[in-house]
């Protein structure tokens, strides 16, 4: 192993941030490296097989590639397997049965270039994966720095799909380079579990036929949060119970809490048993508290920050529905089969493409009503177009223009779309007639 580590010192000296990542110079000179310290060579006959599974994105992407990792360990069923992901995915991965080591590596999903990582990728290596020698690194890779990483554990095959990072120092070429086995772009546009099953798909050279996402909750986890619940608010039995995702990685995503409150006061005059737990993260506090004091403490529970992400999902068990922003919770809701309502900030005159956020990130497999800006405001509307629609990232401007009247017979349409047992998503904007006409068409081919 020292070698390998004085080969990527010595090669790292060379990089610069400003030039592209050389990736053909990189596995020349590693190559005869890794084949002289015994990276190349055949596993011993009975010795155990080690799998590698890079996958570098947030929470909500996690749940959705929780199924992929069902199939692995069906696929590998005596492999041992090591989990490398984001550390915020922790609380959810770490009941996973089909896993043998989790590790965080808060390195992966940044948007930095590849040769600013280098050194950290290296030591990250060192101290963590090229001990297990990996037979097969599998990379679900959403940045650069995961088929760097892949590469960097001297893992004999390396297979994924192959991204462009153009932006991290990697063009699609550079990624296939890393991989042993870059797999052929899928023909139309995936949701993200489909493109994660996809690579599987391949390895097969047949669809995977078990395509279900998982949560990995235990009978005490849910019997813990319902006395964290009791502890922290009103008594709730007979109240119909609504989980409210707030929050979002980027302020674009965040309906106004203003907006919440008014859709929800609505909400009551039809649901008089409904009970709103308001969920998200710390920094969604304060727009949890600012809701809950309008409807009052009868109506709403501040949840925001104060569960971790496996107790919040043990609370969703609790409800009867999702009404809420494009966040991870709404995957969560979506596995758990909740009906999900989520208020989105892709412009409803914006294409519906490969390009679009919504075609990859929708609710997966439960009956689902997505309402939408009218149309795409300001500059928003101009190309290049940006995948969420919105450019704003850092303020709620398409977002804002719903109105909770919109989004009130919104949720009419996903009571009727449950009912029938509607598993595709329904995308609805404001331009429709209040009274529901016209929002029983399909949605758009995904």
């Amino acid at each position: 192993m020292e070698k390998i580590l004085a080969a990527f010192h010595a090669f790292g000296e060379r990089l610069s941030p400003n030039e592209p990542f050389p990736v053909q110079d990189f596995v020349r000179v590693m190559e005869p490296v890794f084949a002289a310290e015994g990276y190349r060579a055949p596993r011993e006959a009975g010795e155990r097989t080690q799998l590698l599974v890079i996958m570098d994105a947030g929470v909500g992407d996690f749940i959705c590639f929780s199924g992929a990792l069902r199939e692995i360990r069906r696929l590998y069923p005596q492999a041992a397997i090591t989990l490398v992901i984001f550390p915020p995915g922790f609380k959810l991965a770490e009941e996973c049965p089909y896993i043998d080591f989790l590790i965080g590596n808060e390195h992966l999903p940044v948007l930095r270039h590849v040769s600013e990582l280098f050194p950290a990728h290296a030591e990250y290596a060192a101290e963590h994966l090229l001990a297990q020698r990996f037979d097969l690194a599998l990379v679900f890779g959403h940045y650069a720095s995961a088929y760097l990483l892949a590469y960097m554990t001297g893992a004999k095959e390396r297979i994924g799909h192959a991204g462009d990072f153009a932006e991290g120092g990697l063009l699609r070429e550079d990624c296939a380079a890393l991989l042993t086995r870059p797999l052929a772009e899928p023909s139309r546009p995936l949701h993200m579990a489909d493109l994660c099953f996809d690579v599987l798909d391949q390895l097969l050279a047949l669809p995977v036929a078990d395509r279900s996402l998982e949560l990995w909750l235990r009978e005490a986890d849910v019997a813990g949060v319902r006395e964290k619940l009791a502890q922290m608010g009103e008594p709730l039995s007979g109240m119909k119970l609504f989980a409210i995702g707030l929050g979002g990685s980027t302020r674009r995503k965040h309906w106004p809490p203003e907006a919440y409150a008014a859709f929800l006061q609505l909400l009551l005059q039809e649901e008089p048993q409904a009970f709103f737990l308001l969920m998200g993260g710390r920094d969604d506090a304060e727009e949890a508290a600012m809701i809950a004091r309008a409807l009052g403490a009868k109506r709403a529970l501040q949840l925001a920050g104060a569960l971790d992400f496996r107790e919040t999902a043990s609370a969703m068990t609790l409800c009867s529905f999702y009404l809420g922003n494009d966040t991870s919770l709404l995957h969560m809701a979506a596995v758990i089969g909740l009906p999900v309502l989520e208020i989105c900030c892709y412009g409803a005159d914006l294409p519906l493409d490969e390009r679009a956020i919504p075609m990859q990130h929708y609710p997966y497999r439960t009956a689902s009503v997505i309402v939408q800006p009218a149309r795409a405001l300001a500059e928003c509307a101009e190309e290049p177009r940006d995948a969420y629609g919105c450019k704003r990232m850092w303020e709620a401007h398409c977002i804002a223009s719903i109105e909770p009247q919109t989004v009130l017979e919104a949720y009419r349409i996903l009571l009727r779309q449950a009912a029938a047992g509607k598993k595709s998503p329904l995308f609805v904007c404001e331009e429709v007639r209040q009274d529901g006409a016209g929002y029983e068409e399909e949605p758009p081919v995904l």
